[in-house]
């Protein structure tokens, strides 16, 4: 495996650079934690990564509770959020070794943005907790939650990261390890938010203006601290990240721009949903909008 550059767009990776990256390779691990509420670290040179158990829940429709995965990264170190925006890539999860799981949901908090001589991304610092939502096959079972991750991190150069951690989540008992850092992460995790809500922070409007070339969208918001706007599309559609508005205020936007640009060829815009994810850092709102 040899390192690679993370200046890249619509995935198209740069030249790779020296074989250092043959370090990531990790050791094997132990058998899954029962008590202690984590597995063991599973570390890659700038980051590790282990699971959690976090709160148990009642067993209602297979439901055992949320969970977490821990990413620890070194200082000056970065890893990306789901859409990583124009440089970088998403974290990539495997469960199929996993023991009386029926699916897992993974939930993600607020991300950063981060502009520098490959672009705009989306990115977590220091330690981040992803919540997992677990629902287990037979709820009367404890849960054996094994995840293989494949994922990117940054300091001066990109590196592709590869890590193992397995635990065994029992519904029926609470955790008190790890649950604090899963709740705590959950509240960081964007609201659902209906486009025009009152409340703040809000996406108050959405205009079209599909006479410019290419359309153009302007999201108006309401939001009391200095907050990032992502927008995500269709999995081929490599839209660039909103730009604050002529005449905004830089340090704390209220309106965003935002080209169609990154689009197939073929493209069809009415009707076609866009997510609106608007961060505080420490949480936000989501937004679905349609393209009229």
């Amino acid at each position: 495996m040899m390192e690679f550059q993370c200046r890249f767009r619509n995935s198209a990776a740069a030249a790779p650079i020296r074989a250092a990256g043959l370090l990531l390779m990790l050791t094997g691990l132990s058998a899954p934690a029962l008590a202690s509420g984590a597995s063991p670290w599973s570390a890659a040179p700038g980051a590790a990564i282990r699971l959690l158990a976090g709160t148990a829940r009642p067993a209602d429709a297979g439901d055992s509770g949320l969970a977490g995965l821990e990413i620890r990264l070194d200082q000056g170190w970065k890893t990306y959020w789901r859409n990583p925006g124009d440089s970088g890539v998403p974290p990539v999860f495997d469960w199929s070794k996993s023991q009386n799981l029926a699916s897992v949901t993974v939930l993600w908090p607020a991300p950063t943005r981060l502009d520098d001589e490959g672009g705009a991304s989306a990115v977590y610092k220091g330690d981040v907790v992803l919540p997992l939502r677990v629902a287990a096959t037979d709820a009367s079972k404890p849960v054996v939650l094994h995840l293989t991750l494949a994922y990117g991190i940054c300091h001066d150069i990109c590196v592709p990261a590869k890590g193992e951690a397995s635990l065994t989540f029992d519904p029926a008992s609470p955790q008190t390890d790890g649950a604090a850092a899963v709740a705590e992460a959950a509240r960081q995790v964007p609201v659902p938010t209906a486009i025009g809500a009152s409340s703040s922070p809000s996406i108050r409007q959405v205009r079209l203006d599909s006479a410019a070339k290419p359309p153009v969208l302007t999201i108006d918001v309401a939001t009391p601290r200095p907050s990032s706007l992502f927008v995500e599309g269709p999995a081929d559609w490599y839209l660039p990240m909103p730009a604050p508005a002529p005449g905004a205020d830089k340090a704390n936007p209220q309106s965003f721009v935002l080209p169609l640009e990154g689009l197939p060829s073929k493209a069809v815009l009415p009707g076609t949903p866009l997510r609106f994810t608007l961060s505080t850092g420490e949480g936000g709102i989501e937004s679905l909008y349609r393209l009229p």
